[in-house]
């Protein structure tokens, strides 16, 4: 996606890791609209509005769906780890507090 804002400016966002448009067509990625002044962008086929600001600073979605996209983060210095834990039994169990 690129938007080019009124001062001049353009930035650009791959639409998948934006909430609402990880699966949409280029079809209807090229039904976005600018909303009111400038500030969002809306897509009535998918039903998905996004801030610019948000955009602009990071935001692809909801608190909610940012942090589930975090967790999805995956690297060889966080799989070793994790694989070797798996080996061990997996996570284990909160110990009672007394």
């Amino acid at each position: 996606m690129v938007v080019e804002l009124a001062n001049g400016c353009t930035f650009a966002f791959p639409p998948h890791p934006a909430q609402g448009l990880e699966t949409a067509t280029n079809k209807q990625l090229a039904q976005v609209e600018i909303l009111g002044a400038g500030y969002g962008l809306h897509c009535e086929a998918l039903d998905v509005d996004l801030s610019v600001t948000g955009l602009l600073t990071g935001l692809f979605g909801t608190k909610a769906y940012m942090a589930r996209q975090a967790g999805r983060a995956t690297s060889a210095a966080k799989a070793a780890p994790a694989r070797l834990n798996g080996a061990k039994g997996g996570r284990p169990p909160k110990a009672a507090r007394g």
